[in-house]
């Protein structure tokens, strides 16, 4: 996640050379997929059923509507939000919350730093779900990667499957002044398929019904 940062910083130092300033925005069915929208201190926003390739910006938030198609999805200090039924190569920010939709296709990874990721109904992620200082949710989805926090809570419900771990970090350096205790909370006909790892001591719930791997760590059952 550090390169997020430097990720970010030489997007500023390119953007001011090159003039990429305010927001930008296409509206509902545009077919572009070569398109790029690119922005320093501006707003990023695609209309529903529409089809753009990259989405960047340092100070600002991106939207896409419902049913859109998408490349990478970079911000630095803004949150993103999906409609309904997004698919996206993969979706990345540093100071802000990740709003997936229902339906979502996500074919890498979708992390943040701070703040918290939220997958709808029906989301399918192909890498990791991950933040630092966040919570994750996940509802009757698909994760085939790990799902990961180190200041926040896991809550996994109604059938939603995870192919790695569910992980809780431990806490180092700026982050370590965080003491609340995580919860985990492993809801009805979850799947785990493989560990939940705790790095430190962490509140755990499964529902009778979940099937999961090993429990690794310090745990508090509820």
């Amino acid at each position: 996640m550090k390169t997020f940062i430097i990720t970010g910083i030489l997007a500023v130092a390119f953007a001011s050379q090159a003039g990429i300033f305010g927001s930008e925005k296409v509206g509902d069915n545009v077919n572009a997929p070569e398109k790029d929208l690119d922005s320093v201190n501006g707003s990023i926003t695609v209309g529903s059923q529409s089809h753009v390739d990259n989405l960047d910006t340092v100070n600002g938030s991106i939207k896409v509507g419902s049913g859109s198609t998408v490349g990478k999805v970079d911000t630095v200090n803004g949150s993103v939000r999906f409609g309904d039924g997004v698919t996206a190569d993969k979706v990345e920010a540093v100071n802000g919350s990740l709003s997936l939709g229902n339906g979502c296709h996500i074919k890498g990874h979708a992390e943040t730093v701070n703040g918290k990721i939220t997958a709808g109904d029906g989301c399918e992620v192909e890498g990791d779900l991950e933040t630092v200082n966040g919570k994750i949710t996940a509802q009757n989805s698909r994760i085939d990667g790990s799902v990961k926090t180190t200041n926040g809570d896991i809550t996994l419900t109604d059938g939603t499957v995870v192919s790695g771990d569910v992980v809780i970090d431990k806490s180092t350096g700026f982050f370590n002044t965080n003491k609340k205790v995580p919860t985990v909370t492993i809801g009805d006909n979850v799947i785990v398929e493989g560990d939940l790892h705790f790095k430190k001591r962490v509140k755990l719930k499964v529902s009778d019904s979940a099937k999961i791997g090993d429990v690794i760590g310090e745990v508090e059952r509820m």
